[in-house]
């Protein structure tokens, strides 16, 4: 949010120059290629430009397989891997519940509602950045 709209959220909801809910459109509409869409994994943590850079890859990578060798040329290349497309792809034989061939992870963060004191107590704590992942 500080990056994109310049805001520090922490301060905009102390202050209160900011409804919650306004805050929480601004970061529903984030840009594509934003650090929150890249750390939660979604497809939009890529821009246009890198989306379109992967799909040319992936398709010189194809172009080079086929026009290779048929006797000397390893497996058909897997595309590059994208945010967002975390299916794995099983054989239909082994199939999943609803039948759909394909495994898929969902991610379910539970909400609750706090006070400005709770929320001013929680964003005194120190704070360590984790880096890789």
């Amino acid at each position: 949010m500080r990056r994109v709209y310049g805001l520090d959220t922490y301060e905009e909801l102390k202050l209160r120059r900011m409804r919650p809910l306004s805050l929480a459109a601004c970061a529903a509409n984030l840009p594509d290629g934003s650090m929150v869409w890249r750390r939660l994994g979604l497809p939009n943590a890529w821009t246009m430009q890198e989306h379109l850079a992967a799909t040319l890859v992936d398709q010189m990578n194809m172009w080079m397989w086929a026009n290779s060798d048929p006797k000397k040329r390893g497996p058909k290349p897997k595309p590059v891997p994208r945010p967002g497309n975390t299916a794995h792809a099983t054989s239909a034989k082994e199939g999943t519940p609803d039948g759909s061939g394909v495994t898929r992870r969902t991610r379910h963060i539970e909400t609750r509602a706090v006070t400005v004191d709770e929320l001013d107590r929680f964003m005194s704590q120190h704070f360590t950045t984790i880096e890789g992942g």
